[in-house]
């Protein structure tokens, strides 16, 4: 505690004696700036937070039991737990906690830590506690369930059987993140267990420590000396505010930022032009979607529904906005996972989506209200299916803005937008694009795009996830999520799948280890710097 307060202090005098980060002709060598869009971070707690830039900071305070590398995504590798056994009828799981490790204020890392750590997140019940609570943990069982059975084990049972790596998988996501909890026991506020000191602080015992954050303005992390793998290279990372495309691709052009990572199109194709930077492209579990609301009488239509897969121009897209965001996929299960098929049969063709209205009754078209999100590149995308729509009859009227709030609940007629889910398996994207158990709007299943929709999933869909989740042989869930691929593309779905969506980041060549993580947890540890 005493630490954490002297760094803060002497954080505080070293910014006042230092000039202008943006007076600085290049970076120093052993610091990493990165340029981002702040705006959507609203706090630190890795219980709360459900954002790629949020989610970045975390993977550097905190550490998690498994560790999946940028490189091998799919194979679950010792963290802060250094092995793992799983009981023969793939209920529980018993971790061996590593020794040795410190937070940041100097306490040891135990199997209480992780115990507390695990039960915080599901009572706290925020978004990110779908992680646990998809598998059957509650407030209610949670204390029962995962417990520390001496400073160094953890067991965690699960209530039925699943697939060994989906939990495998949800404990290494950042939300699972594992949290001081002798450092929080004041910290509690009307029952809290610490979430308003997290939101501008840190608990954790990852390689960096917070140093200073201020909204929509910097974020500083120190090199944690204590770190047990060893202290990082970049003794400080500091994270730029900086919203505006054209300011990043010239603060990174001239070398007063080191990574630029929310870059249009256009700013991310001059910067490979130049020759200073490599333009990353990860793909992520998540794609560019349009919702279609199934409580309008017309886009409940299946015909009309198919209408719109024929409207969006999928190669015009993808070689000009979409070339660094996105990759053209219209089946719902993404390359590299069980069960992916290389499929894209659907074209921009405006007299084919004609053809479809007139047989569903719409020859003359109609006029609906498409929400958007305003940003790069998905306001381009919902330009292009407006001016496609307009030449088959449809009239949509195009509103940006910030109207996640109308999709949740089911309030809007046109929705588009990019999703994004942390786990490297299909079940992530299916439990959300593919099932929906209750489909009233008393049910308020606010976390799948299905309810949001209210797109009455065929039972034979739903059924097919819940068994592939479940079944523990590779091969068999292979070809459960090949049958549910195309099942779900021949259903013609509410959620019209476009690209698969890839975070785009501009890296100057002289950054080594900086690399893109699909799941959001890039790591600033391995980052050095040529000299």
């Amino acid at each position: 505690m005493f630490r954490r307060s002297f760094i803060m202090l002497s954080g505080v005098a070293a910014l006042a004696s230092t000039p202008p980060l943006a007076a600085l002709a290049a970076t120093p060598k052993d610091q990493l700036v990165v340029a981002i869009t702040m705006s959507s971070m609203r706090g630190l707690d890795p219980h709360e937070i459900n954002q790629l830039e949020s989610a970045e900071v975390v993977a550097n305070l905190y550490e998690r039991l498994i560790v999946l590398p940028a490189d091998k995504i799919a194979e679950p590798q010792p963290g802060l737990a250094e092995s793992w056994t799983i009981s023969p009828d793939g209920k529980t799981f018993t971790f061996k906690i590593r020794q040795g490790v410190k937070f940041h204020s100097g306490n040891a890392l135990t199997a209480k830590d992780v115990e507390w750590s695990l039960r915080r997140l599901v009572k706290l019940g925020l978004a990110p506690s779908t992680d646990l609570r998809q598998w059957g943990f509650s407030a209610d069982n949670v204390e029962k369930l995962i417990r520390a059975t001496d400073d160094n084990t953890l067991v965690l049972e699960t209530p039925e059987v699943w697939n060994a790596n989906l939990i495998l998988f949800s404990l290494a996501s950042f939300s699972t993140s594992v949290l001081d909890s002798k450092f929080l026991a004041d910290k509690d506020k009307g029952g809290d267990m610490g979430r308003e000191f997290l939101q501008t602080a840190d608990a954790g015992s990852g390689p960096y420590a917070l140093r200073s954050w201020r909204a929509n303005e910097l974020l500083i992390a120190e090199a944690f000396k204590g770190y047990w793998q060893g202290e990082p290279k970049m003794r400080r990372v500091l994270l730029r505010h900086i919203p505006e495309s054209a300011a990043q691709r010239l603060q990174i052009d001239n070398g007063d930022v080191d990574v630029a990572a929310r870059l249009s199109s256009t700013d991310l194709g001059a910067l490979e032009a130049g020759g200073k930077v490599d333009i990353q492209k990860t793909p992520g579990f998540g794609y560019y979607y349009l919702a279609l609301n199934q409580k309008d009488e017309i886009l409940s239509k299946p015909k009309v529904r198919e209408a719109f897969r024929y409207l969006i121009d999928y190669d015009g897209l993808s070689a000009t906005v979409m070339k660094y965001y996105g990759i053209k996929q219209q089946t719902i299960i993404p390359p590299g996972l069980p069960g992916a098929i290389d499929k894209n049969p659907y074209k921009l063709d405006i007299e084919k989506a004609k053809q479809l209205l007139a047989e569903a009754g719409y020859p003359n078209g109609f006029t609906k209200v498409y929400y958007a999100t305003p940003v790069t590149p998905e306001y381009e995308v919902a330009q292009s299916l407006q001016a496609n729509a307009a030449k088959a009859g449809i009239k949509l009227d195009l509103q940006g803005g910030d109207h996640i709030g109308k999709f949740r609940n089911r309030d809007f007629e046109l929705f588009s937008a990019r999703s994004g889910e942390r786990l490297p398996d299909p079940h992530a994207i299916l439990q959300s694009y593919a099932t929906n158990a209750n489909n009233t709007d008393e049910a308020k299943l606010t976390g799948l795009n299905a309810w949001r929709t209210a797109w009455d999933v065929p039972k034979e869909i739903q059924d097919m996830v819940t068994a592939a989740a479940h079944e523990t042989d590779q091969s068999k869930r292979a070809e459960l999520y090949a049958k549910i691929n195309e099942a779900y593309l021949a259903a013609s779905p509410a959620l019209v799948t476009s690209f698969q969506r890839t975070d785009a980041k501009a890296v100057r060549k002289e950054v080594n280890g900086y690399l893109g993580h699909s799941t959001w947890l890039t790591r600033w540890d391995t980052v050095t710097k040529a000299q």
